[in-house]
């Protein structure tokens, strides 16, 4: 596949997100069902993304479990593993709200939630072309190869089927306003 029509993809999700009447309590009700979901509600702790501008909203999440976020640094490369901390949030790169604390290692128990732009129902996930999450996914499906990978997106992202390419990786899981499928 070629760049130009990821990015196409992308700015057609991006347009369907921003236009989403109601986005705030259809966020509210994404995060309500991921809490619900067996896997989050007995997780140890959640390693959760900050939402940012039209993303599904995760303060709720990170409210009602414990958490670490994620931190992209400015010398961040292209396709580089994101890395967990904890803390208070402070504006970070980009303006990126991110955790003022330690770094943190994942570990069973975690769960992984990430941001989608785009999803089909085989759990591909389409993000916003930095390549951190699929880094991360990677990575953790060697460490901890039972550590549960949801996005959670609106039902408005989703798309008949994604082009994929080597190293996009699949979720274990999507959650949406209408609830929690698992692949």
């Amino acid at each position: 596949m070629t760049p130009s029509l990821k990015s196409d993809l992308r700015r057609i999700l991006r347009k369907r997100r921003a236009d989403l009447p109601d986005r705030e309590a259809r966020g509210l009700a994404v995060q309500h069902a991921l809490l619900a979901w067996g896997p989050c509600r007995d997780a140890a702790r959640l390693l959760v993304y900050v939402n940012v501008g039209t993303e599904v909203a995760t303060g709720l999440l990170r409210a009602e479990k414990p958490s670490a976020m994620p931190l992209v640094r400015e010398d961040s490369v292209r396709g580089e593993a994101l890395r967990f901390h904890v803390g208070a949030l402070a504006p970070g790169y980009r303006g990126i709200p991110e955790p003022s604390g330690a770094e943190v290692a994942p570990s069973p128990g975690d769960v992984l939630v990430v941001p989608v732009l785009g999803f089909d129902s085989e759990m591909n996930r389409l993000g916003q072309g930095g390549g951190h999450y699929d880094a991360l996914i990677s990575r953790l499906r060697v460490e901890h190869p039972t550590l549960p990978i949801v996005g959670v997106a609106f039902l408005i992202q989703q798309v008949d089927r994604l082009p994929t390419e080597l190293h996009d990786q699949r979720l274990d899981a999507i959650a949406t306003e209408a609830g929690v499928w698992e692949y």
